[in-house]
């Protein structure tokens, strides 16, 4: 409601922001490089806080929320995710210890990654090497993303999550997004369009404020939208 922040008094990163999300929704975040995704992002995850206006959840700022409770209820993926070098088992479990046999191959499921675990020979107990390179690009995500979803966050952002990946590994993190559809909140910064394209929501960041806010379709369908543009003439 009203938010703005800045680094630097002569520097405005985010200016008068009002959006409103509805729980179960999976809305879409896109802009130029430098608009302030990024800075959205860390608000949500409460690593800066507004300079002016309110983030309220169901009417209560968020302030008055305690951090740790608020932090145990956001899932964060990343385009770039830390996987220790253990065990797959030890890599979805790494954030709590109490994650249980059924959670994880649950979440292992709900994140497209069980088939592939089991294919292996030892399965959950593979060693997936140092920052996980006996894996690929891909299935690290997959990993991370059972790992978060494991924690069974209400709400959920992916930052650029599939942005590196190929496109198989992109349909896939697709599917496991689709599932997750109606259950948990998913808030998706883009670089792709094409990970957008499903949101129920789409809204556009340039230059620290939002210059629109709507549906996909009509946003394809208007030659003037930011969408439309990214999709159909870059």
């Amino acid at each position: 409601e009203n938010v703005s922040f800045k680094y630097r008094d002569d520097a405005p990163v985010l200016t008068d922001i009002s959006l409103v999300v509805k729980k179960g929704e999976m809305i879409g975040i896109i802009g130029p490089s430098g608009s302030g995704k990024t800075t959205f992002v860390d608000l949500l995850l409460r690593l800066i806080e507004p300079k002016s206006g309110k983030i309220k959840l169901d009417n209560k700022n968020i302030k008055d929320i305690n951090m740790r409770s608020w932090r145990d209820n956001v899932g964060y993926v990343a385009q770039e995710n830390f996987l220790i070098n253990d065990t797959i088992r030890n890599n979805i479990c790494f954030y709590r210890n109490d994650v249980s046999e059924k959670d994880m191959i649950d979440t292992s499921k709900l994140a497209n990654i069980y088939d592939f675990i089991m294919g292996l020979p030892n399965k959950f107990e593979t060693i997936v090497g140092e920052r996980g390179t006996e894996i690929s690009g891909g299935q690290r995500q997959r990993i991370a993303l059972a790992r978060v979803l494991a924690r069974h966050p209400e709400i959920l952002v992916l930052d650029e999550a599939t942005s590196a990946l190929d496109n198989e590994s992109q349909a896939l993190i697709h599917k496991s997004i689709e599932n997750l559809r109606g259950n948990i909140t998913v808030i998706i910064i883009a670089h792709r369009p094409s990970t957008i394209l499903n949101a129920d929501n789409i809204i556009v960041i340039e230059n620290g404020k939002i210059t629109e806010n709507g549906k996909p379709q009509p946003m394809l369908e208007d030659s003037n939208s930011y969408l439309h543009k990214i999709v159909y003439e870059y």
